[in-house]
């Protein structure tokens, strides 16, 4: 009984404090700077610190939660998690990493309304004053755009991403990744040409101030006169006006959105409509480079080293000509220091020995934290 007590206040402690790890686990917060109130445990291994001894309990679980990037831990202080409310703000909400209040592609901080998306947060009424805080410690100039310090920025959050494009039909809405013009764009549903093909128009952005990030701006679309997007021309059967920017896309990369017409043809997209564009490059980068089995071991050996200052890798890479004259080629990396793990995967298109090698360490880096001091020993030259 006594043990299922202590675990319940620790789990309540580590939700308070929004930290994503156990506070028996870490803990540097003196007496005098502690925050949490009525808290014995909390005042019990505050008082510890300040005399350099720390408390373990054997058969206690370490609740570690991983899945994410950035503990906001990191980028706030103890004081300021409480004096800016963003402990009562985010308590109970199961969001302890700055990676869960970003866009998918890393580099833009959400907007308070897209939280409701992502987090069970009520974001109903005034942006309140911790969110504020949080956009001021991350962004250079909020009024002008929602992209983050260099610092700060992540890697593309493939996780986020619903891959299901249920019933999808004509006049509906969607963002997906273009390579030709290599960005997200805005399209709107004209027909369905084939199973896995849907036709749509472009259409942009109606910026009030091209010095100003559209993602601050309302998101006003306008149909687009002409771009690289252009891959047919249509007539239209009631004006015989020619409709200017049509594409054919693939229906697995595109992301569904919502849109209401305003007028003079012009349309007003749901606040989503950011997060929905950066959620299409990651489908797009997600299925071109690796399935979404070889994303979660590349995933789950990153989480195993988020806290590792020194990482020493091994990788290597091969291409093979079997009897049928079919070539395979794939690439492996192993981590011999400080934990022991091992990844290999099959590679497609365009085999090249200098190509399984370069996506072996490419693979290897991309499981490394930020700051980390990596050595990677390669056979390739």
């Amino acid at each position: 009984m006594m043990k299922d007590i202590f675990e319940i206040d620790c789990k309540q402690l580590q939700s308070e404090l929004l930290s994503n790890k156990s506070p028996l686990a870490t803990w540097n917060i003196r007496l005098k700077d502690l925050q949490v109130k009525h808290c014995l445990l909390a005042c019990v291994l505050a008082l510890l610190y300040d005399n350099m001894l720390t408390i373990k309990s054997s058969g206690v679980k370490v609740n570690q939660i991983q899945g994410g990037l950035l503990p906001i831990v990191e980028i706030c202080t103890h004081k300021e998690i409480f004096s800016n409310g963003i402990s009562k703000g985010l308590k109970g909400k199961n969001v302890y990493f700055v990676s869960q209040l970003m866009s998918s592609d890393g580099i833009r901080l959400l907007r308070y309304k897209d939280l409701k998306y992502r987090t069970k947060i009520n974001t109903q009424g005034r942006i309140p004053r911790w969110f504020k805080f949080i956009e001021t410690k991350l962004i250079e100039d909020p009024l002008k755009s929602k992209k983050v310090k260099t610092d700060y920025q992540l890697g593309y959050n493939i996780y986020s991403v619903n891959t299901k494009i249920d019933n999808l039909k004509t006049k509906n809405w969607i963002t997906t990744f273009h390579d030709q013009i290599g960005k997200p764009i805005i399209g709107r549903v004209l027909d369905k040409p084939k199973e896995d093909k849907i036709r749509i128009e472009h259409w942009i952005q109606d910026l009030e101030n091209d010095q100003i990030s559209p993602s601050v701006q309302l998101p006003i679309l306008k149909k687009c006169g002409k771009c690289e997007v252009k891959t047919n021309q249509i007539r239209n059967k009631r004006s015989n006006t020619k409709v200017k920017c049509i594409a054919d896309i693939s229906i697995e990369n595109c992301v569904k959105v919502n849109a209401n017409s305003i007028q003079n043809d012009h349309y007003i997209a749901d606040m989503a409509i950011y997060e929905a564009l950066a959620q299409a490059e990651c489908k797009y980068y997600g299925k071109m480079s690796m399935n979404e089995c070889i994303i979660e071991k590349v995933n789950e050996i990153a989480n195993n080293l988020t806290q590792e200052a020194d990482i020493e890798i091994y990788t290597d890479g091969s291409v093979k000509n079997i009897a049928t004259n079919e070539i395979m080629m794939g690439c492996a990396f192993v981590i011999s220091a400080p934990i022991k793990k091992s990844f290999n995967c099959g590679i497609a298109d365009n085999p090249s020995s200098n190509k399984a090698e370069l996506i072996a360490v490419i693979l290897s880096l991309m499981t490394c934290p930020k700051a980390a001091n990596v050595k990677i020993y390669s056979d390739s030259q």
